[in-house]
């Protein structure tokens, strides 16, 4: 388990947006299947597992942009979807890289195609 970073917003923006949204990938999307929905406060809430929750309301606007930056590169690799409802859908490659031994690699390949 990682623990959540004592810099909050600093080490969100400072993070790796690639490797996170990789990361954030398999830790929404684990053990659901391809077609099925999953809610968008899954991937919150691993957000605010890793780097801590915000405390006011610019920190809580900056971890709301930068996960609407992780689902954009999510819909840009095919791995996920905003389904009109709400939650997100697991679509075909996103079950590719959820098998995948490296899904930091796999999601560079599917960016690339």
């Amino acid at each position: 388990m990682t623990e959540p970073s004592a810099g909050g917003v600093e080490a969100l923006l400072s993070a790796a947006i690639r490797p996170l949204a990789a990361s954030t990938f398999v830790a929404t999307f684990t053990g659901v299947g391809l077609g099925r929905e999953r809610g968008r406060n899954v991937l919150d809430k691993e957000i605010y597992r890793r780097f801590g929750k915000p405390r006011n309301s610019d920190a809580h606007h900056t971890y709301q942009a930068v996960i609407v930056q992780i689902v954009l590169i999510w819909e840009q690799a095919l791995l996920a979807a905003r389904s009109s409802h709400g939650p997100l859908l697991l679509l075909p490659d996103g079950v590719r890289v959820l098998a995948a031994t490296d899904p930091l690699g796999e999601l560079h390949t599917l960016l690339r195609v």
